[in-house]
């Protein structure tokens, strides 16, 4: 498969000078009247894939949103220097408060948004899940990345089912499959992904293969708890079906286990939310 975004325009000049000139994307192609309408074709280097801007048809250009955005990864800080430079504009305040933290982003003459990250694009992983049956220890590493407290980790270590997912063999994630007491339920206890591996695909990946492998099973409902501070993965199980099934309050305390004073994101680590998936 391979990727046009286009886009129509009033500015047509102004805009392809824009992306050409400012952000330095390569013009590639373009036609002039052809059944009325103009275009160019602007290449996003590395990527195959292309914008084209076209103007004419009678019809007018599509009106901005702020959450309308056109992400570009460009690899580096003096990247991001260089193509502000050269735009020679103030950034404007994104309406998603995560790209203030983490890039910078810019009008263009029709007022959609171009964010310019300094960060690469993490290339998806290509990984195989089996099932782990080795020595629990040697996933110790992964499962304290997913829990706190190595009394409660202890308690669960050995138990239950292990899916890891490898990428050229190396286990780079695991997932922990219990049992609940109810025949018709299956709990995701624990799920890390090694750091160096984290927002490639891999987690979720693993939680397709254990809602898959609970099918199989029989089971009608999936479930999983997690803290109630950690807001990145509340956004994970959501996105995949999970709703909201109950909250357990005051279940990281000292007594379990927990030290004092943990946070995620600058909120306390107390609660813990209990979601399930309807199989």
């Amino acid at each position: 498969m391979q990727l046009r975004v286009a886009r129509h325009t009033e500015r047509l000049d102004e805009v392809v000078a824009f992306y050409r000139d400012g952000l330095g994307l390569p013009e590639v192609g373009g036609f002039r009247d052809h059944d009325g309408y103009d275009g160019v074709f602007l290449e996003l280097p590395g990527t195959g894939a292309h914008l084209e801007l076209t103007s004419g048809g009678g019809h007018g250009a599509p009106a901005p949103h702020p959450e309308s955005l056109l992400v570009l990864y460009l690899g580096g800080e003096d990247a991001v220097r260089r193509a502000a430079g050269r735009l020679g504009a103030d950034p404007v305040a994104p309406a998603n408060p995560y790209w203030a933290a983490h890039a910078l982003t810019f009008e263009d003459p029709d007022g959609f948004r171009v964010v310019l990250v300094p960060a690469r694009w993490p290339a998806p992983a290509v990984v195989d899940v089996a099932v782990h049956t080795g020595p629990r220890a040697e996933l110790r590493r992964l499962f304290a990345l997913a829990e706190d407290s190595a009394r409660a980790l202890d308690a669960y270590l050995e138990a239950g089912q292990v899916l890891v997912a490898r990428e050229d063999g190396r286990v780079v994630g695991h997932l922990q499959l219990m049992e609940t007491g109810d025949p018709a339920e299956a709990a995701v206890n624990s799920m890390a992904v090694a750091p160096e591996h984290q927002g490639r695909g891999v987690g979720r990946t693993l939680l397709v293969a254990a809602i898959e492998r609970a099918r199989e099973q029989g089971r009608r409902r999936l479930v999983v708890a997690t803290a109630a501070a950690d807001t990145g993965n509340l956004r994970f199980y959501q996105r995949l079906g999970f709703r909201l099934r109950a909250v357990e309050r005051d279940a990281f305390t000292e007594a379990a286990g927990y030290a004092p004073g943990i946070a995620i994101d600058g909120v306390p680590l107390r609660d813990r939310v209990r979601l399930d998936l309807d199989l």
